[in-house]
């Protein structure tokens, strides 16, 4: 049997303006996510609050041909996860919830 993951967005960050919880659904947020630390090849996220157990941030990084969302490790909920990658980090991010890890 398989089981069904429930999955949210919970924040998008354009530039320095958050905008957290506004594309999630009430009952499936991770909430109070707040990016920690970010370089020109990493981004830090931390989420503290949320009705979801696990969460993983998406860094969009760009190289001189592409740009696309890299994952960061999928982490407990008070954790911070991290996104890294070769290319440039742009300074967008989003965060992704999840109840179990399989599959998230």
């Amino acid at each position: 049997m398989t089981k069904k993951i429930l999955s949210s967005v919970a924040g998008v960050v354009l530039g320095a303006a958050a905008i957290v919880g506004s594309t999630a659904s009430p009952a499936a947020a991770v909430g109070s996510c707040s990016k920690t630390a970010s370089s020109d090849h990493s981004v830090s996220v931390r989420c503290t609050s949320g009705l979801e157990t696990y969460f993983r941030v998406y860094g969009y990084f760009c190289s001189t041909s592409s740009c696309s969302y890299v994952p960061g490790g999928l982490v407990p909920l008070g954790g911070t996860s991290k996104a890294s990658s070769s290319a440039y980090y742009s300074g967008k991010w989003y965060v992704k919830g999840c109840y179990v890890t399989s599959g998230c």
